[in-house]
């Protein structure tokens, strides 16, 4: 039975707030406020085509008993190369067999979720892509949801989920279970880390190397060159396991972080082991050819042609940090590789009043706006470079400057007879004008307008005098900037 405080905390769409988390332990279920949850745009993740989660998701009932077979042969296969110690295998045995029992108990939506996380396993061990490095996340992730959807609720998409006992958050994604992710659990660590070198701060050390342990378990050998922290799950047409440049890189920024917090110097070989993925051509890797020509690190391996602005800048800020903070020359090699392309490229992500997420593609909404903002205003603080600090200022501008209305006439007009008026804006606005003589109202109209100039028709029915009055209001800041003009116009004959 699921308890009532369980079903409060997963109905309300609070529960995927920021710094909030739904701690489970046991049969219980609760939210709770949690300093380490990522917030806002940093904790998305965004379709890269804008498809949603219903066309991203496979069809439920994925799990087969030709794939459960599959999953047995890949775990004696890796017991017998030694590469899996004994009770590790009997443990993902167990958790295989758990949540294929667990799957024919339940029905409908709960069946759904489990159905798919066990059918991504099985669909891992028919490719041969269920190698040794990759069970310990795999099964974790079907141990969680095996343990998640038995009997408790529907979180809010997006709701980050805490296991008692454990450090790290999943996400969940409706039609994909509960997902490790590992950007939003290595920004935890930043967080963590962050809580430690302020003054005033709650420390928690121990908590921080939980997580990070934990993390570290969860690698796997990508290449032979290189482990990844990968993603298990379907999504905007990548099949898993895929990687992101914006996780790798945060991953190694926070191990460099973390070490030296922690006097860990074991976290720099981890971190050090993960650089070559910079290196890599995606798929395998993250790096493509930019638009300019130069390297391009990138949020989505499976997708060389999708470049986005705010995951280049955090890749390199990464890089940076890591290299700074360990004096290490791949990372610092890496960085320094593909800074020039992200000078040459952030001009194209300004459209003149806004940015844009993606190059060639949609217009940043108001969170992913201020996201790239503050990375190019950290880029500017580490490397002062024009580009960065004069374009995090414009888009700040953006954001806080009401928008700028023109009139532009019509000066004259004639009775009965179709005019123009006509108008510039300088951001999309919404713009509505209003047209009087002596008092009485001859037009009034309200309409969407992006920037440039634009007009309203207008048909006056009879001479003389008219006041036109132009007023915009601003439609991406949220803050209902709004700009008013007044000109006028004389109406003859016909």
């Amino acid at each position: 039975m699921v308890l009532a405080l369980a079903i409060a905390a997963f109905a309300s769409p609070a529960s995927a707030s920021a710094g909030e988390v739904i701690e489970v332990d046991g049969s219980r279920a609760e939210r709770q406020a949690d300093p380490y949850v990522p917030e806002g745009a940093e904790s998305r993740l965004p379709e890269p085509r804008g498809g949603g989660a219903a066309a991203a998701a496979p069809r439920a009932g994925s799990s087969t008993a030709r794939g459960a077979r599959a999953v047995s042969r890949a775990l004696g296969r890796a017991r017998r190369a030694r590469r899996i110690s004994r009770s590790a295998a009997r443990r993902y045995t167990r958790t295989a067999a758990a949540a294929r029992r667990m799957l024919g108990r339940l029905r409908g939506s709960r069946r759904r979720e489990l159905a798919y996380v066990l059918g991504v396993a099985e669909r891992l061990a028919l490719k041969g892509r269920l190698t040794s490095s990759r069970m310990p996340a795999v099964f974790l992730i079907v141990r969680r949801n095996a343990s998640f959807w038995g009997s408790r609720g529907f979180p809010a998409s997006g709701a980050k989920v805490r296991f008692r006992g454990s450090e790290l958050l999943f996400q969940y994604y409706p039609g994909r279970g509960l997902q490790l992710q590992p950007l939003v659990n290595w920004k935890r660590a930043n967080l963590m880390h962050g809580a430690c070198v302020r003054r005033g701060a709650s420390c928690r050390r121990d908590r921080l190397a939980r997580l990070i342990a934990e993390l570290n378990r969860t690698a796997s050998r990508r290449s032979p060159r290189f482990i990844a922290w990968e993603y298990y799950f379907l999504f905007g047409g990548g099949s898993p396991p895929w990687m992101s440049a914006m996780a790798q890189a945060t991953a190694v920024q926070a191990l460099g972080r973390a070490s030296k917090l922690l006097n860990r110097p074991d976290y720099l070989v981890v971190a050090r082991r993960a650089l070559p993925a910079f290196s890599a051509s995606a798929p395998a890797g993250v790096k493509a050819r930019g638009f300019r020509g130069g390297p391009h690190y990138l949020q989505y391996s499976f997708d060389r042609r999708l470049f986005i602005m705010n995951a280049f800048l955090q890749s390199l800020i990464g890089l940076y940090d890591f290299a700074k903070i360990t004096g290490d020359a791949q990372a610092r090699s890496l960085f320094e590789a593909a800074e020039p392309e992200a000078q040459r490229e952030v001009p194209a992500f300004d459209v003149g009043d806004w940015s844009k997420y993606s190059y060639r593609g949609r217009e940043s909404d108001r969170e992913y706006h201020e996201l790239l903002r503050e990375f190019l205003a950290s880029t500017c603080s580490r490397l002062r470079r024009p580009v960065y600090c004069n374009t995090a200022r414009r888009f700040r501008d953006y954001q806080t400057d009401p928008a700028v209305l023109e009139l532009k006439g019509p000066v004259t007009a004639r009775r009965n007879q179709a005019t123009r008026i006509r108008f510039f804006v300088n951001k999309r606005s919404a713009v509505q004008v209003v047209v009087t003589r002596d008092g009485d109202v001859g037009l009034d109209r309200t309409a969407t307008f992006r920037r440039g100039e634009g007009s309203f028709e207008w048909r006056p029915k009879s001479t003389g005098a008219y006041t036109i009055r132009l007023a915009a209001k601003e439609l991406r800041s949220g803050r209902g900037l709004r700009t008013r003009v007044e000109g006028s116009a004389e109406v003859g004959a016909g």
